[in-house]
């Protein structure tokens, strides 16, 4: 008996159970009845693991507490020491409105996260009433009569039917092997089948399997990314700037004479206000509303910030068939050696194929309708004593049977023609079938060689069995709007290479296609050395074997190329977890889906391209948050350094009432808590915001993106300080003739106060509208959230000006006093104005870059092509030869004896 690998055979297990389990084991041939597995399930719960809850209330505490929380609480104890409770007031809303909508936001990310998730969840194939259904892997029962074949993800430990397998269990044991297991050996949860086809019996489920990890093959989703990082290192610069500049403030603050306590608040809220507090929140929520929006068009990620990352993509290598090809193969006319008919060729393919509905892949399929529809064949006769399934490594299956009549037994074996050439080890043959194969090709019909065994044991070749596969009818259209979108698409195939050329042509895809033999040994020195630059140039690649998907993902991404991959078979794995955006494909193994990043509900590349287009909406949202994020804090940062440390009030003449002034210029506490509250909400908005996708792919400049938001930041930074040496020009006492022009009084201190708050806040709220254009503001309108935000936030600073009476707590010397309707209407156009001037020296400053970036021989950053929703519009609806095809890697994988006809004595 041989040993398990893991140190425990399936009589250790079955030492273990009840002689009550070991009978619920001894499942019949029919597999359970449904009343038998419902009786099961309502005793032993779900083939899951039991998920930790989290109080809610604990969870909803969890927002108030953290570093930016932390600095709150601690400006609300400085002004409770100060009995400051409008301030104390006003801060704990702002402390309670952060945490709420975090929680709030990222409830309702957590909601459309499990959504997807679920759409993830695993299935089984199990045999129920004598019929095979698939079902959820989490409905699974003790005793039920699974089927495993290549590609699936293990749902629940097994015990083996007749055959072998060959499992990966590198994510349960680290063991990177794949290592074999025999009828009546135990497979654990969680195991990846590499190789083998066979039925099992469920030994346990849920808590109960040895490695039990159901919960981790929903691909959880994975918030942190490479716009997170990006976010951290805009965050980490604001808070170093900010706490230089703050700390200066408040050593000048206090050395002026100003209270410590009270320095300290202003301080401590300036420091959170320039800090993006809402920074977790706008990245969970807009990539959650990005992956729900995805979800509806039949792509699910399994990985949230690998929306970012497909917004940057700039290559796409795409499996032919079922992806760029129907995947619904039609027989043509065979090509038959010597005496044999097509019966013969029909009957020997049909041999070697799945008859079973439930385990048919497309060839099998179309071979057993053929035989048992067009040729009437039946094979009652012969019954099946082992078969060994489709493997990308041997390109073929085979099958051993034997006539219950006769008592004689045969192999037949189909698959890659030439395998099965090579298997015949007929010189004579070779020629003449290799010639029709590429004949065939060029036509673009796939052959399938079948060959059977002699008397002697050897192989003899049958015939040739010609396939068509059609393009679909998107898939032309669907390249070329990729192409637009600068998307370099690559056909990755293991069929021959005039087929891939013929598809090619077919598909105006281009016609570099090259033999995947350029990435073997067989490769010659200037292929060697000129390898980087013919992968780059390939508009495809033929005959290629699993290890070639990958060598040629690490290839494009060593040049620098941000890379996406479809695959659907369990040997596209690797490659899908090594591409930057690994998709899987409908109909895709379940090992596929675990590895990708986005699994494809649709058939086709058209639901990617829409993929594309919804991502890089999803990237200028979050590029227009980061332009305005940190415009806002350059503003209020600069402003207040250069108006608290270089600007005394005293020196500025004022007679009469409410003329106190401070040595230092400060807003109170509350305007600026209020700023910050009104700020947040239009930041949020910016997440369901009206954008255009670039034509081109995406990708962070952050140097960019802070010339651009401190420009923005700047010119609301000299209007405001304008505005405040202007006012206190204009104090009692000394009437301003600017003002006087206006007909507007003079100010008292207070009035000053309530003016640059007012002022402040208008620029801020502005600025967002500069900040989502890379243009003229007026070029493309707001989303309607962020447009009613904006008239909230604008309107309720507005009343605040107008009819100001909150200084119940505030220093007399900051109390701030309502100002004129005259005045307000008149500040209301001078932000605007500076709003406009913003607007062109944005503009010109990008025009002065583009002619930078001209000048440097690159294309202009901000004047590209963009893309609209009709782009999404499918007009077809969505819906050189060799010698011989014969290498050394088909002699390799015809001499390569499959395990499975290993049979256990």
């Amino acid at each position: 008996k041989k040993i398990d690998d893991s140190g425990e055979s399936a009589s250790k297990n079955e030492s273990k159970m009840s002689p009550e389990e070991l009978a619920e084991l001894n499942t019949p041939e029919q597999g359970l009845t449904s009343t038998e597995a419902q009786r099961r399930f309502a005793r032993d719960g779900p083939n899951a693991l039991p998920e930790k809850k989290v109080n809610p209330c604990i969870k909803f505490m969890s927002y108030y507490w953290g570093p930016m929380p932390i600095m709150i609480w601690a400006a609300i104890i400085i002004e409770i020491i100060n009995l400051s409770w409008l301030d104390v007031g006003v801060l704990s809303l702002l402390q309670f409105v952060n945490g709420f909508v975090g929680w709030y936001e990222e409830k309702n990310a957590g909601n459309a996260i499990e959504a997807l998730k679920k759409n993830m969840a695993p299935k089984a194939w199990v045999k129920r009433d004598g019929s095979w259904k698939q079902i959820e892997a989490r409905d699974l029962v003790i005793g039920d009569r699974i089927s495993i074949k290549l590609g699936d993800i293990i749902a629940a430990d097994s015990i083996l039917g007749p055959g072998y397998l060959e499992v990966d269990q590198s994510a349960l044991t680290g063991e990177s092997l794949a290592v074999t297991r025999y009828e009546g050996e135990t497979v654990y949860q969680g195991s990846v089948c590499k190789r083998g086809d066979l039925e099992a019996i469920v030994s346990a489920t849920g808590a109960r399997t040895f490695f039990g990890r159901t919960s981790a093959l929903v691909g959880s989703v994975n918030n942190s990314g490479n716009f997170q990082k990006v976010i951290l290192r805009v965050t980490m610069f604001l808070l170093v700037v900010s706490s230089v500049l703050v700390i200066i403030i408040l050593i000048v603050a206090i050395s002026k004479g100003t209270d410590f306590l009270d320095a300290l608040s202003i301080c401590v809220v300036l420091l959170v206000a320039s800090i993006p507090i809402a920074m977790q929140v706008v990245c969970t929520t807009t990539m959650a509303v990005g992956a729900h929006a995805l979800a509806e068009k039949q792509a699910i990620c399994s990985r949230l910030s690998a929306i970012e990352e497909l917004a940057g993509m700039q290559i796409l290598c795409s499996d032919k068939t079922g992806t760029l090809t129907k995947n619904v193969l039609t027989i043509h006319d065979p090509y038959l050696i010597r005496n044999y008919t097509e019966k013969d060729l029909i009957f020997y393919a049909a041999l070697a194929a799945r008859r079973d509905a439930g385990s048919q892949d497309a060839i099998d399929k179309c071979v057993t309708d053929y035989a048992r529809d067009k040729m009437h064949l039946n094979f009652s006769d012969y019954e099946e004593e082992d078969f060994i399934p489709f493997d990308p490594t041997i390109k073929r299956t085979e099958a051993t049977v034997r006539n219950i009549k006769t008592g004689e037994t045969l192999k037949a074996t189909k698959g890659a023609p030439q395998v099965a050439l090579a298997m015949a080890e007929d010189p004579s043959i070779e020629e003449e079938v290799s010639s029709m194969v590429n004949d065939l090709a060029s036509r673009g019909y796939r052959t399938i060689g079948v060959a059977k065994s002699t008397e002697e044991g050897k192989w003899d070749f049958v015939g040739l069995i010609s396939l068509s596969d059609p393009p679909r009818d998107d898939t032309k259209e669907t390249i070329q709007k990729a192409v637009y979108m600068e998307v370099s698409v690559k056909m990755i195939t293991g069929d021959q290479t005039a087929i891939a050329k013929e598809t090619s042509r077919l598909l105006n895809l281009g016609d570099r296609i090259y033999n995947s033999e350029l990435l073997s040994e067989d490769a010659t020195a200037v292929q060697r050395e000129m390898l980087d630059s013919i992968i780059e140039e390939a508009d495809g690649f033929a005959e290629v074997f699993p290890e070639h998907k990958f060598a040629i993902v690490k290839m494009l991404q060593e040049k620098g190329n941000r890379v996406g991959m479809t695959g659907d078979g369990v040997n596209d794995a690797p490659a899908l977890k090594k591409a930057d955006v690994g998709i899987a494909v409908e109909g895709a193994t379940d090992a596929a889906c675990a590895a990708a990043d986005i699994v494809l509900t649709s058939p086709g590349l058209s639901v990617i391209i829409e993929a594309i287009y919804r991502s890089r909406k999803i990237f200028q949202r979050m590029l227009n948050y980061c332009k305005y994020r940190i415009s806002c804090t350059f503003q209020l940062l600069m402003f207040f350094f250069v108006a608290m440390v270089a600007i005394d009030p005293k020196n500025y003449t004022c007679h009469g009432d409410n003329c106190d002034r401070p040595k230092v210029f400060a807003l109170p506490v509350i305007t600026i808590v209020i700023i910050t509250l009104l700020n947040d909400g239009t930041i949020i908005s910016i997440a369901y915001d009206k954008v255009t996708a670039s034509k081109k792919p995406e990708k962070w400049d952050l140097p960019l993106v802070f010339i651009i938001s401190s420009l923005l930041g700047f010119v609301n930074f000299i209007s405001s300080l304008i505005l405040l040496l202007l006012s206190l020009n204009n104090m009692k006492g000394h009437h301003s003739s600017f003002f006087k022009a206006f007909d507007i009084d003079t100010f008292d201190y207070g009035e000053v106060l309530t003016g640059i708050y007012l002022q402040v806040s208008l620029v801020d709220f502005m600025t967002v509208f500069n900040a989502r254009t890379q243009s003229f503001f007026f070029t493309r309108m707001p989303g309607k959230a962020l447009a009613c935000a904006f008239l909230v936030a604008t309107t309720v600073a507005t009343l605040f000006s107008l009819f100001w009476d909150f200084n119940f707590d505030t220093p007399k010397k900051r109390h701030l006093h309502k100002i004129s309707a005259r005045y307000t209407f008149w500040i209301w156009g001078y932000s605007i104005i500076f709003f406009l001037l913003q607007d062109l020296l944005k503009n010109a400053l990008l025009k002065i870059l583009d002619a930078y970036y001209a000048k440097q021989g690159q294309e202009s950053k901000f004047q590209g092509a963009v893309l609209t929703d009709t782009f999404l519009v499918f007009s077809s609806g969505r819906g050189g030869a060799r010698g011989s095809i014969v290498t050394r890697r088909s002699v390799a994988a015809a001499q390569s004896q499959a395990r499975g006809s290993m049979v256990r004595t």
